[in-house]
């Protein structure tokens, strides 16, 4: 294939995947439903998958602004995530926030690659803020 297909089919590829603003990949569904209930309200998509293969399917198939990250997963860590998704054409720069209720998981999530962490467990406006801060940043 030319390189010039190649690029238009990357390019028609972008256009029609689907926009979310939030990926969150959680295993634990009172946090999924939580943060739903939190991010709803205030016009935040939330996308929500159970694993990091779940991640690494549905990244393939939208393009999320956020992408929440439990680092607690059954299939593997999440730590694992930023290194996977960091090296995709589509997605060098996209914050990538660590979700743990560990202080030295938190630590090991910047070595990782991670741009944050929010601590579990979830504070609601402090989260509903962040959350918003980071969306509505990389709308404009």
């Amino acid at each position: 294939m030319e390189l010039e297909s190649v690029w238009n089919a990357k390019r028609q590829e972008r256009r029609t995947a689907k926009h979310v603003d939030v990926c969150l990949v959680e295993d634990d569904e009172s946090i999924v439903s939580m943060v739903r209930a939190l991010l709803d309200p205030v016009g935040i998509d939330v996308l929500a998958v159970d694993s990091c293969e779940g991640a690494i399917l549905a990244l393939r198939s939208t393009r999320p602004r956020l992408l929440l990250v439990d680092l607690g997963l059954p299939d593997r860590t999440g730590l694992e995530i930023p290194g996977v998704v960091r090296g995709w054409y589509d997605y060098p720069r996209i914050p990538i926030v660590a979700l743990t209720a560990s202080v030295e998981r938190a630590g090991a999530a910047w070595q990782a690659g991670f741009t944050g962490f929010v601590a579990k467990p979830i504070v609601p406006k402090t989260f509903q803020s962040m959350v918003k801060s980071w969306v509505l940043a990389l709308k404009s």
